[in-house]
């Protein structure tokens, strides 16, 4: 039995705040937070139970160049699908490009299947859920149905069940709940992937929402594997990511808080996103975009760190006529096809490089400044 005087709601978040932030991480294995029960109803669990019960295989989509949140997120949805006796399988939009993500994805093992690559193999699924992000959610030629949508992020949809709390900081927190309110103990290894997704995911807690992104890490500390985290959150550089980096911070333009900068080519789109999120630990940056060349198309990553910013949305109103813009408030990317300009002759490249660094600087800036 637990001693020693007990914490309302409100004093509970308060004291993590401040063990947080002195590094420390004992208030996690308080014994109180291992019986949390979220105090709302449970009937997300139950809409969600009622859609997914008596299918035989799911799939769970996560966005192209997914965040270790949506994967986390993803991991979890696995577990409680399993719970249902539904088989949950793992889908991407698209390829994963951060070195992070990629790190995660090996180290829990993930079997994820990218949907350009293998389109055929969704036709095995009667069902799909869209996890994490916070664009549109795909349509997947309805073969099969989305059924429902999972994210911390609002969505307007109809005739899909929508669990999108905004009270949450992260799609991990979300999940978490879900599982909790089923009752539904994780094991280690989905423990370890929910608890490092909700801190990717609110950035440490700087960016948590309130005190459902605490509650729901304090349930999952007991379950996880704290050493594998540490391991997490120092993934290895390669050389050329970190010259992306160089070139991204002496080519820098800022303007109020928003910092732009151009890489030229980059050999990934990993580099971009590993540069855009260094951007933002430099002193009087809240949000920042880096952009570059990769295989004929210019691709934006944008990081936003300030609450008032929202990063898709600066993409999308930058880009209005790009290829493709996804991701959420936190973090997107925009890709915009070079189409005939890159076939252009190498007498003529550094002007072209000029107009591309002039332009989409420009597009940027007025973006952030309506924002």
């Amino acid at each position: 039995m637990a001693t020693g005087p007990s914490f309302g709601n409100a004093e509970m978040v308060m004291l993590a705040a401040t063990l947080l932030l002195s590094g420390g991480l004992v208030f996690y294995a308080a014994q109180s937070f291992t019986d949390w029960r979220r105090e709302e109803d449970d009937t997300g669990v139950e809409a969600l139970r009622s859609t997914v019960a008596g299918q035989n295989n799911v799939a769970l989509v996560v966005p192209e160049g997914p965040s270790i949140d949506a994967l986390a997120a993803a991991v979890g949805l696995q577990a409680l699908c399993s719970e249902w006796g539904v088989t949950g399988r793992l889908f991407a939009e698209g390829p994963v490009t951060g070195e992070d993500s990629k790190t995660f994805s090996n180290i829990f093992d993930l079997e994820l299947t990218v949907i350009g690559a293998a389109t055929d193999s969704l036709t095995d699924c009667d069902a799909a859920i869209a996890v994490g992000g916070g664009g549109a959610v795909p349509r997947l030629s309805n073969n099969p149905p989305v059924v429902a949508v999972i994210r911390h992020r609002p969505t307007a949809e109809e005739n899909i069940l929508t669990v999108t709390p905004t009270d949450d900081g992260a799609t991990s927190t979300t999940v978490t709940h879900l599982l909790n309110d089923e009752g539904v103990v994780p094991d280690q290894r989905v423990a370890t992937a929910l608890l490092h997704g909700i801190r990717a995911g609110t950035r440490e807690f700087r960016r948590a929402n309130g005190p459902n992104d605490y509650e729901a890490a304090g349930f999952l500390h007991a379950y996880a594997d704290l050493g594998r985290i540490e391991d997490l959150r120092s993934p290895g550089m390669s050389g050329d990511t970190f010259d992306v980096i160089s070139d991204a911070i002496a080519n820098r333009e800022r303007r109020a808080s928003f910092a732009v900068t151009n890489v030229g080519a980059v050999p990934s789109v990993s580099a971009l996103e590993e540069a855009a999120d260094t951007m933002l630990r430099l002193e009087g940056v809240s949000t920042a975009a880096v952009f570059g060349i990769h295989e004929e198309t210019i691709v934006v990553s944008c990081r936003a760190e300030d609450v008032r910013t929202n990063a898709f949305d600066i993409l999308d109103s930058a880009f209005e006529t790009s290829e493709t813009t996804g991701g959420n408030t936190d973090a997107a990317t925009s890709r915009v096809p070079l189409g005939l300009f890159a076939q252009v002759n190498s007498d003529y490249e550094e002007t072209l490089d000029m107009l591309i660094d002039a332009s989409t600087r420009k597009a940027l800036f007025e973006s952030f400044e309506s924002s």
